[in-house]
């Protein structure tokens, strides 16, 4: 375990950098404040009537040490948000009744799977959230906690929102994994295009990465459902169990598209073989075909008169054109026969 002296000399490479600090409030008597001085953290986190969410962008040594001061949260998780690129995980500390969780937020380019990773510590009545760069899917979620700042179930239902947004941004990637996988099913037929395995290895490759976030993200919301810390109400457990059958069926998809994934390879690599048999036989059929007429011509190159027919007549040119175009015409139907043409 790394001590506070020791994490500010690890955060020390960093320390021209600062974040972006983004704080709201519902406050009792006073209603959703947006925009709030984050120094007045503690005093309202006095008040367990009070709801805030803090939402950090970019964080440096400044916005650690107060994450450090104002919310006193283990030092191991603010040097897992300090050092990033964590594995999806749900971890409970005896410092304190908060979650530290990390996800990852789905996004893809033209041809890459891209994840941005999502730190969240989840208390009784805050919220802290923290990534490197403003994120699309915290918009809406915002605008939701703003439209309805005091939820019956209280700030448990803006943390079901966020869940929600993360894994709903999956599935329009598994739509993109299944339009890469139909491209490559259709350039396999008629005949296999030559960059078909490097498609199907890259679509390989995102879908991979793709399933090595999620398949940790459903422990995480398994371990949530579990309800070892009562950071929600039991009404909100329904919706929570939602988020994770949403998880298992992005999953399942990613399994059968791999699956499908595999046997498109086969299917190329089959197609291809069978390709090759297809122009060997091609070539070894007008080769014999060439050979035929060689021969003949050179039997009669060998100026000896007997026993070739024909040899010293004025028709023997003819006879040995015309046995020639026989050979040939008898290949070509052999060979077409057996199907090599």
């Amino acid at each position: 375990m790394e001590t506070a002296d020791q994490l500010d000399v690890l955060q020390g490479a960093a320390a021209a950098r600062r974040g972006h600090l983004r704080l709201c409030a519902y406050v009792e008597g006073e209603g959703r404040q947006t925009d709030l001085d984050p120094e007045r953290i503690g005093a309202l986190l006095a008040n367990r009537a009070n709801y805030l969410w803090l939402d950090v962008v970019d964080p440096g040594p400044v916005e650690l040490d107060l994450l450090r001061r104002q919310f006193r949260f283990h030092e191991l998780a603010l040097e897992d948000v300090a050092r990033r690129h964590q594995r999806p995980k749900c971890d409970t500390y005896e410092d304190g009744g908060y979650y530290f969780i990390v996800l990852y937020v789905g996004n893809h380019t033209a041809d890459e799977f891209v994840a941005e990773e999502l730190e969240i510590f989840w208390g009784e009545n805050y919220l802290v959230t923290i990534h490197d760069r403003p994120v699309d899917l915290f918009m809406e979620v915002q605008r939701r906690w703003l439209r309805q700042p005091h939820h019956p179930t209280g700030l448990a239902y803006v943390v079901y929102t966020l869940f929600d947004a993360v894994i709903d941004g999956y599935l329009p990637l598994v739509d993109w994994i299944e339009e890469r996988v139909e491209d490559v099913e259709e350039r396999i037929f008629p005949r296999a295009a030559p960059d078909v395995a490097s498609v199907i290895f890259q679509t390989r490759k995102q879908l991979v990465r793709m399933r090595r976030v999620l398949a940790p993200t459903r422990d995480v919301f398994n371990e949530i459902i579990r309800r070892d810390l009562p950071l929600y109400p039991e009404s909100l457990r329904p919706y929570l169990v939602d988020v994770y059958d949403h998880t298992l069926r992005a999953l399942d998809q990613l399994d059968l598209y791999r699956d499908l994934l595999e046997s498109a390879l086969d299917v190329y690599l089959s197609a291809t073989s069978n390709y090759l048999n297809q122009l060997v036989k091609r070539m070894t059929a007008l080769t014999l075909l060439i050979m035929a007429p060689t021969l003949i011509a050179g039997i009669y190159g060998m100026n000896f008169k007997d026993p070739i027919p024909g040899y010293d007549t004025h028709w023997g040119f003819l006879y040995s054109i015309g046995l020639m175009l026989l050979l040939t015409v008898g290949g070509v139907l052999v060979f077409r026969w057996l199907d090599w043409l």
